[in-house]
Parts: structure tokens; sequence; C-alpha cells
């Protein structure tokens, strides 16, 4: 009697719960980034890699994404707009608050509108809640980096964490510098792209940090030559306003494996920042390294290998005009203790157009995945010990048109994850840690197709 009481009961009370809760797998998470209201679509990601096909929740953000202000498949012109903090407690966004599209008359619009970041927590389903949003303290954010709080050996919170400092989370704001002749009401720091850091504590509520404002040069507005020539790329004079020049603007923000570097690529002068961070969060003394002329290789998105190597796509590789077709590459490099770059690997071809993103195999780290937007491919590189890379395959994947990346692990197998913009869709991908090859999986609809979709996370 008792037996048979206790299962009603935990009959009861399981199936009381939110089918959510019982998921024991994961989550991908995608962003609308649309014009005046941004949202967030949430796909379960199963134990095999497959996503729900559609979303089990959608959440807005408060505030507007970018809409088609610079490209229909590459909306923001950058990497990292969506983050998970490594414990998977909270997600952050960005909104780029733009106030209007550009109507295809040759007018630009300059709005004045600072940014802002939302967090949401994090549920044991994987579901958000909203939590915070706060001003960017720039104009235009397009990336996002975010580092837990460290721990000393005996348990005590350490540079990130002592008097219940909690994590420290960056944005990059790519708009400016034009704007100050016509943003006078903005702080003098808000019309230039920047990076800014924030404070955050476990219920997502965000604070700036004292500073932390460190400005990022994207270029002259209309220059010639290798910084900003007016090639007839689709907004190419335009490099400095805001919205920011789609081929030009600064383009990632990510913290260093040891959380004590920032690192930022700036397409616009094909340069490569790297900021100490001190013990109060603030990003100090950047060392700045430029590509050499004539190659435009334009430095777009970057992740870090296992040895703290930096990986780095490159737009066109080694042309020598903007765009170049077929030339996007991969590059590497190692970081010294003072932020100084040495090449490892440089301008390895993938043989596709717009090399973007980029994803490292999360379980042996033996290979990088990149996301070639005008090409419709993903590339495969294997990744020594060294930091040496070598393409494995130029079309290891085919979406029709691919930016953000994300891995996931489930046991013992690797996820990748890329945002389709032409079809809206999440495609899903399992990957062999033998030979670092792509088998698709069961996707996610439900991103605007052709409109504005980028940015993704995934656990």
């Amino acid at each position: 009697m008792v037996r048979n009481l206790l299962r009603v009961v935990m009959c009861a009370l399981f199936c009381s719960l939110p089918a959510g809760v019982a998921w024991a797998d994961g989550a991908v998470y995608a962003m609308t980034n649309a014009l005046g209201n941004n949202q967030v679509l949430v796909f379960h990601r199963g134990a095999d890699g497959n996503l729900t096909s559609t979303p089990v929740q959608t959440i807005a953000t408060g505030g507007g994404g970018s809409g088609l202000q610079l490209a229909g498949v590459d909306a923001m012109g950058s990497a990292g707009s969506i983050q998970l903090d490594p414990g998977h407690h909270l997600l952050f966004v960005v909104n780029t608050e733009s106030a209007a599209e550009n109507d295809g008359s040759g007018a630009y619009n300059t709005d004045c509108r600072q940014g802002t970041i939302t967090s949401f927590l994090v549920g044991s389903d994987g579901t958000l809640t909203f939590a915070d949003r706060v001003f960017s303290r720039g104009l235009f954010p397009n990336s996002l980096t975010v580092t837990s709080a460290k721990r000393d050996d005996d348990g005590h919170g350490d540079r990130d964490d002592h008097a219940g400092r909690g994590d420290l989370l960056y944005v990059l704001n790519a708009g400016g510098p034009e704007a100050p002749a016509i943003c006078n009401n903005q702080p003098a720091s808000a019309n230039t792209p920047n990076i800014t850091g924030f404070r955050v504590d476990r219920f997502g509520r965000m604070k700036p940090v004292v500073g932390s404002t460190q400005p990022i040069d994207p270029g002259p507005a209309m220059g010639s030559g290798e910084n900003c020539p007016p090639t007839g790329f689709p907004f190419e004079t335009r490099c400095g306003l805001n919205p920011p020049s789609f081929p030009r603007s600064p383009a990632q923000v990510r913290f260093d494996p040891d959380a004590d570097k920032l690192v930022v690529t700036v397409k616009g002068t094909n340069s490569i920042y790297v900021f100490r961070v001190d013990d109060d969060g603030r990003a100090v003394d950047p060392e700045i390294t430029q590509a050499t002329p004539p190659a435009v290789p334009s430095f777009f998105g970057f992740t870090f290998d296992r040895h703290e190597n930096l990986l780095v796509t490159e737009l066109f590789g080694s042309g020598t005009t903007i765009p170049t077709g077929g030339a996007g590459a991969l590059s590497s490099f190692r970081i010294s203790h003072d932020g100084d770059l040495t090449a490892i690997s440089s301008h390895v071809n993938d043989g596709g157009t717009a090399a973007c993103w980029i994803a490292l195999e999360p379980i042996t780290g033996r290979f990088a995945y990149v996301a070639n937007n005008l090409s419709a491919s993903i590339s495969s590189y294997s990744v020594s010990n060294a930091g040496t890379v070598t393409l494995l395959n130029g079309t290891a994947g085919s979406p029709a048109a691919p930016n953000d990346l994300a891995v996931a692990t489930e046991g013992g197998s690797s996820f990748l994850y890329a945002v389709d913009a032409a079809s809206g869709t999440v495609d899903a991908f399992r990957i062999s840690l033998t030979d670092g090859s792509l088998t698709a999986l069961t996707g996610g609809m439900g991103l605007p197709a052709n409109r504005s979709a980028q940015g993704l996370a995934a656990y």
C-alpha cells in the first residue's frame, strides 16, 4: 500500500513539472536580430545532437536588432553577439537599437541611440527568464564575451570574485566615430567604437566597470588605399559610421583562456588588439598587430586552440582587393605574455568567400570549422599541438548562407551548429572525432529567412 502510494505521489510530482524540466541534454540559442523587436529562439538539444525542429521557447530581449541595415545574410558583421557564461547559468545578447533600415535610396541611417545588452537566467531545462537590460555604453554593440569568477585553491574567490564582484562581461561597440558631430547628447566615449566591461551578479544584473572603456580605431570614414577604399563593395565607403560598414567594422571581442587578456579584431584596419585585464577587471595597455599591405585579410572571427594559440579567420585571405572571391583563409598566432603576436600559420586558404566565423571541436581540440558566408560552405581544418592549421575539406558542410557557429558535447560526442541566415534555420552536424568530417543532423526552424538572423550559442 505504502509502495503504491509512493508511486502515485512520484508520478503526480513528475507529471506536474513542466515538460522541459525532464530534459537532461542541452539547448541551442539563436537570435532573430529583428529591427525593433529582437528575440531569442530556444531549441532543445537531444543527447544525439538533434534539435527540436521548432523552438521550445521564443522570448523577447526588450530591445531592437539591426534588421537589414548591413546585409541580409550577415546582419551584424560580427561574431559572438550572443553568449553563454561558462557555467550555462546566464545568457547575454546584444541589441543594436538601430532606428531604421536603409531604404535603398542611398540615404544612410546615422542614428544616435546607444545599444543595449540583455541578460537572461538559464533554467534547468534550458529555457530563459529575463534578468536585466542595460546600455552598452556605445553605438551598435555587436559582440560579447564573458568569464566566470575564478576560485583560488582554498575555494575563495580571487581577482574576478573577491568582495562578491561576480562574473566579468565585455561588449564591443562597433558604431562611430563620425557620430559625435550628430550625437552631441551622448558621452564622448559612447560615440567612438570601444570595448566596455560590466560586472554581473548571479541574478544576471549588470553594472559597468569604472574606467573599463577603451577606444577601438575602425579606420578612416571616407578613406582610400588599404584601410577603407571605395571599391564598390556595399557600404564600403561608410567605414566608421553608425551603423558601421559591413566589411570594415570591429568584428569580435573575446577573453583568452586565462581571462587575463581581451582580444579584438578590427576589419577596417586589418588589426588585432590584445588588451591586458587588470585586477579590477579593466582592459588596459593594448598591443596592436596590423596585417602587412598589400594583403587585406580583414581579420574577423577567432577562437583559441587547446594550447591557447589564436586561430583567426580572414574574410579575403591574401587577396589585395575587397571583395576577393575564393580567398577565405585561416591564420594562427602565438600570443606572448605582453600581448605580442607571432605567426604560426598564415593565410591558409579554404577556397571559400568571406571566411568569417570559427569554432573548435571541444573534446579533442584537433579540428576547427570556418563558415564562408558568401560561398555557402563550412570548411574544416586540422589543428596541431603547435597551433599549425591545415585545410582538411573546403566544403565539409553546405548551408546556404552560414554565419555564426557554436559547438556542444554530450558524453563522447561533439556537435556543430550553424545559423543559415538565408533559410532561417539552425543547421546541426555530428563531428567525427577521427577525421573531423561532418554528418548532418536534425536542425531547427523559425528564424526570419533572408532577413536579419545572427547570433548562436549552445551547450
